[in-house]
């Protein structure tokens, strides 16, 4: 069965502004927040967005919740929220959380900050938290997220696309921290790419050369110039940090064909070509096959 596309009345809108003037806006829906993305032309962002929120469902992996949606006309997406300001929660992104740990770190470079390597991460997670009952549960989620950023191709892990969640109890005067769900998965599955494209990929196995181009927010190293392919990124840091990774990894290798293929081909007709399909389905079996020879 197909995933349904929620339409949007015009005036669950949040805010004011004009639709043009920006492509995402809260909208408020059955007594819930969710952000409405708007994809843009020729892009398949929005059905992108659905199949990583199922597959980290499928695979254990918080994520935000994702529904195919449409407003007055425009085609995109809606990404529930996972935090209450009013119960006390707020958000705080890892640029915060290395500016914190890290000496001159910039947090305003939100692209080609090389700064923001895995060790790095590691090492913040480790200082801000000290406990290892602690730490090493988050740093297993985090890990969790870059091996779904493998699997899906996902080139927009930056600093600000992860983060922890705080919540402040006033009453019990008591602070609770964790992990928050994996979100912003768009740039993923070939979403830029037009049928054509997509066709002449698969027809002259040039997927697996088109995988490894991509390149992430996550960088090897501080000197590096551009940040590390996903799936390469997961090769190194799973061999050097296996304790973390590990449960993922195992998740992947348990997912069917036929699991990974439902949720991709539930994807409407009119979202989502029978070719992008295809290569979508195609990109996520390729790297998983690569991820499953990752010592464990």
């Amino acid at each position: 069965m197909a995933y349904g596309i929620v339409s949007i009345p015009e005036d669950a809108r949040e805010d004011t502004e004009q639709l043009g003037s920006k492509p995402k806006f809260w909208v408020a829906l059955g007594g819930e927040r969710w952000l409405f993305k708007e994809a843009r032309e020729n892009t398949g962002e929005d059905w992108a967005e659905k199949v990583a929120a199922e597959l980290a469902s499928a695979l254990g992996i918080p994520a935000a919740r994702v529904e195919l949606a449409e407003y007055c006309g425009r085609r995109g997406c809606i990404s529930r929220s996972f935090m209450s300001a009013d119960a006390g929660e707020a958000l705080v992104h890892g640029n915060e959380i290395l500016a914190f740990h890290l000496t001159g770190y910039d947090r305003a470079k939100t692209f080609n900050q090389a700064d923001h390597t895995v060790h790095n991460v590691v090492s913040a997670i480790q200082s801000l938290l000290g406990s290892a009952t602690l730490v090493t549960p988050m740093l297993t989620t985090l890990a969790s997220y870059m091996v779904l950023d493998a699997l899906i191709g996902n080139t927009d892990r930056h600093h600000e696309n992860w983060g922890l969640l705080v919540h402040v109890d006033s009453g019990a005067n008591r602070l609770g921290i964790g992990v928050a769900p994996s979100y912003d998965h768009a740039s993923s599955l070939g979403r830029e790419l037009l049928d054509a494209r997509r066709a002449e990929l698969l027809r002259n196995d040039g997927l697996e050369r088109y995988i490894a181009k991509g390149r992430g927010g996550i960088f090897h190293s501080s000197a590096d110039s551009r940040g590390a392919n996903p799936l390469r990124l997961v090769e190194t840091a799973a061999v050097e940090y296996p304790h973390y990774f590990r449960s993922a990894l195992l998740s992947v290798r348990g997912l069917s064909e036929d699991t990974i293929g439902g949720i991709v081909n539930a994807l409407p007709e009119e979202r989502a070509s029978a070719v992008a399909r295809e290569f979508a389905l195609a990109m996520v079996l390729t790297a998983q096959r690569s991820l499953n020879k990752i010592p464990r």
